[in-house]
């Protein structure tokens, strides 16, 4: 079976580790991961969180994390599907995703 990796990237309004904390906090993941997440994995040393599926549909891939600069990273999420998916439903799956992981590391920042 052929595969391709899709990617895609949004910028975050918090710093690298604020953004992966919260992206690897398993209550939290349910809020914004698409599908039924089974494993997740953060790799702080690394700048990423790596995720599986919880069934063999469901998409698994990683998050990177990067710091663009005080109080601000940049957010890629990539995920390899079957040749045979749509890149550009793929890609709005995933976009979905990232701005459903930016409101979820507002909330967490913005929790007094």
């Amino acid at each position: 079976m052929a595969t391709r990796i899709v990617t895609t990237s949004r910028p975050m309004t918090a710093d690298a580790d604020i953004v992966l904390n919260t992206a690897s906090d398993a209550t939290r993941a349910k809020a914004w991961l698409p599908g039924h997440v089974g494993d997740i994995a953060l790799r702080a040393a690394e700048g990423r969180v790596e995720w599986r599926a919880a069934g063999r549909d469901g998409l698994a891939g990683r998050l990177r994390v990067i710091g663009s600069g005080t109080g601000a990273s940049e957010a890629e999420l990539e995920v390899e599907v079957d040749e045979s998916a749509d890149p550009a439903e793929v890609r709005e799956t995933l976009d979905g995703a990232l701005r459903a992981l930016a409101a979820e590391v507002d909330q967490n920042f913005n929790v007094s």
